[in-house]
């Protein structure tokens, strides 16, 4: 600028003849600094009040860099995110989710598996939580389903009511697929769960559709736990709201891996699951019951001691969820589990758990259907061992299955099966195992003709109240001198007292001694009355069984007829007074409800009234209480002290002649 005229720096100047002049080499020089042309005293007024909009540095006011660090802007803090799955499902914004399905419907109508797999993996894209446990067996059932929000779940049911029976139940084994593919590799996939959860509620038979292709897909996965864990647990979905289709898939998907350390646990706790939830409504039939005796017994052997006998009690369930459906008719079913026990005598602890159970079915049997007896005595000569390891249980289990099975055809059965055993020990060898048995069916034939204890202490009691009553009462009044007594006295007037008091220490004395002998043979004669009334007793309950399921069939008669009718006459009450019957429905409603708010009105203005104004002080319910306690106990005391005084004046009055 020495010039005075304006010079383009930063460009190589040419000279005439188009050659770079020596100079133009080297780089050009800066211009003149600030602080070369102004004061140094003046330098900050030129910065005063300037902002630098660089955003590496903060901008600095007057009170220099403490204002501009207060000026910084703070950034909006990330949400933190989400370690379980409830709050994964949390997040996730249903109206996003709408969208994306709709997007897809619109772009690829023809193709629903596209819907499905976007679905799947903006699920997955939302969940991606770690599970420690892949059979979520600290959860409840239907976990992770259970904790998905209604609206998300609503939608998800929506596309696959859309997409049809045939592309979800494709997009199902697809998904087991991309289930195992996906873990293996490390991903989330915790949205293909709640899907395959979600199928398997809305099409349960999708769980046991492809059992081969299913049972390949486990067979490549079983050597990773957590992979074939997940897969089991996908499986069983569909048994979670039918029964048939979590057995067949219990049967042919989890049985086959229960002696593989890592499944074991959990293949015994899906059965006990599925039992537990169906066993009212479940039914079982005999070909399934007794598949199911030889399933058990196959694998019982190859798991830990405490996971057989945990298999043991589930298949005990199974068995009573058979026969509380099973009707009257077991003839069959008897003579198949008994060809079930081994043929030898189990005694003691060689009957174990698995024939225990084989047993108690057999004796079930025996209790629904009393044919089953004859049936039983049909079997004597092939399965005498069986029949007496089933006689010894029920010797042993006396007290609690005598009860349950008909006396008299028990009798007969046991009779026959001693007449039996009594011809085989006629000859010269004689087998322990039917000595055992003859005394096992004596011990048997005892119990049933022992008598029952015969309550004489009410016995006793009444009669002698009867008897002594009053003339007691009437002596206690002069202290025990009966000559003193009123009626001591009407005796003596008569010439009789000393006649009478000789006749009343007779009476004291018989009485005693009949009493004694009442209390001898009165069981014996109560016994042989309980015999023989018994069949008259059995006559007139099965009289009053018959005339009962007589009138429950007239009553469901009258109930489908009322039924079948009802419709017809609302409907001509309709046409001829319309509204009438909503009418009445509404008042008799509010009525109801009124009835309902004014009695629980007054209910609580009474108790509040008894608890406040009644029941207070010496009658507040703790001083009520000791008093009854203190009632009972002084009662108790008493009638003990009567009793055995009683007993004391029977033996003595006893010895009089």
């Amino acid at each position: 600028m020495s010039s005075g005229q304006w010079e383009v720096v930063g460009k190589n100047k040419k000279s005439q003849n188009g050659k770079l002049k020596q100079d133009d080499k080297k780089p050009p020089k800066s211009g003149p600094k600030l602080e070369d042309v102004v004061p140094h005293s003046q330098i900050k007024s030129f910065y005063s009040g300037m902002e630098i909009d660089d955003d590496r540095k903060p901008a600095k006011g007057k009170n220099g860099d403490k204002k501009g660090k207060k000026q910084e802007k703070k950034e909006p803090s990330k949400p933190k995110p989400p370690k379980t799955i409830e709050g994964a499902f949390e997040l996730i914004d249903a109206t996003e989710l709408a969208t994306i399905i709709t997007t897809n419907k619109i772009r690829f109508s023809n193709a629903p598996l596209v819907w499905l797999k976007e679905v799947a993996n903006f699920l997955n894209s939302k969940t991606q939580i770690e599970v420690d446990d892949p059979t979520f067996s600290q959860h409840p059932t239907l976990y992770p389903l259970s904790v998905v929000p209604e609206d998300i779940k609503t939608s998800l049911e929506n596309v696959f009511q859309d997409a049809g029976k045939s592309n979800a139940q494709l997009f199902f084994d697809i998904t087991l697929t991309a289930l195992a593919n996906d873990m293996s590799r490390g991903q989330s996939v915790n949205g293909h769960r709640v899907l395959l959860q979600i199928l398997a509620k809305i099409y349960p038979e999708f769980c046991v559709a492809s059992v081969p292709k299913s049972a390949s897909l486990r067979n490549s996965y079983q050597n990773r736990p957590p992979i074939g864990l997940t897969l089991l647990w996908a499986f069983g979905q569909g048994g979670l709201s039918d029964f048939a289709i979590g057995m067949k898939a219990w049967q042919d998907l989890f049985l086959p891996v229960i002696e593989l350390k890592n499944y074991s646990k959990y293949v015994v706790q899906y059965l006990s699951k599925l039992l537990d939830r169906h066993a009212m409504e479940a039914k079982v039939t005999q070909d399934q019951l007794l598949n199911m005796f030889d399933l058990v017994n196959s694998k019982r052997n190859g798991i830990p001691k405490d996971l057989s006998s945990d298999l043991i009690k589930q298949l005990n369930k199974y068995k009573d969820i058979y026969f509380n459906k099973s009707g009257n008719k077991l003839q069959v079913t008897f003579n198949q589990i008994m060809k079930k026990l081994p043929n030898q005598y189990l005694s003691g602890i060689t009957l174990d758990p698995y024939n225990q159970v084989l047993v108690e079915s057999l004796v079930d049997c025996l209790e629904r259907d009393d044919s089953c007896n004859a049936t039983w005595r049909q079997l004597f000569h092939k399965c005498s061992k069986q029949s007496a390891t089933v006689l010894e249980y029920i010797d042993n289990h006396w007290s609690e299955v005598s009860p349950r099975l008909k006396s008299k055809s028990l009798k007969a059965t046991v009779a026959q099966f001693k007449e039996v055993s009594a011809d085989t020990l006629r000859g010269k060898k004689k087998d322990e195992t039917i000595v055992k048995t003859n005394k096992i069916c004596q011990d048997i034939l005892d119990r049933m003709t022992s008598t029952r204890r015969f309550p004489w202490l009410w016995a006793s009691f009444f009669l002698l109240v009867a008897i002594c009553g009053l003339v007691a009462y009437d002596v206690s009044r002069v202290g025990g001198n009966f000559p003193k007594s009123a009626t001591g006295k009407v005796f003596k007037d008569l010439g009789i007292l000393e006649h009478s008091q000789h006749a009343w220490q007779k009476t004291l004395s018989t009485s005693a001694r009949g009493y004694l002998w009442l209390e001898t043979n009165a069981p014996i004669y109560y016994t042989n009355t309980i015999e023989f009334c018994k069949p008259y007793g059995q006559l007139s309950k099965d009289a009053f069984l018959i005339a009962l399921k007589k009138a429950s069939v007239l009553y469901e008669n009258v109930k489908d007829y009322v039924v079948e009718k009802t419709p017809v006459v609302v409907s001509t009450i309709e046409s001829y007074a319309p509204g009438l019957i909503d009418n009445v429905q509404s008042y008799t409603s509010a009525g109801i409800t009124a009835v309902k708010k004014y009695s629980y009105d007054y209910y609580s203005l009474t108790a509040d009234y008894l608890k406040t104004k009644v029941f207070v002080g010496d009658w507040a319910p703790e001083v009520l209480q000791n008093k009854t306690q203190t009632a009972l106990n002084a009662t108790r005391f008493h009638v003990s002290t009567y009793f055995h005084w009683f007993r004391e004046q029977v033996h003595i009055y006893s010895e009089i002649p």
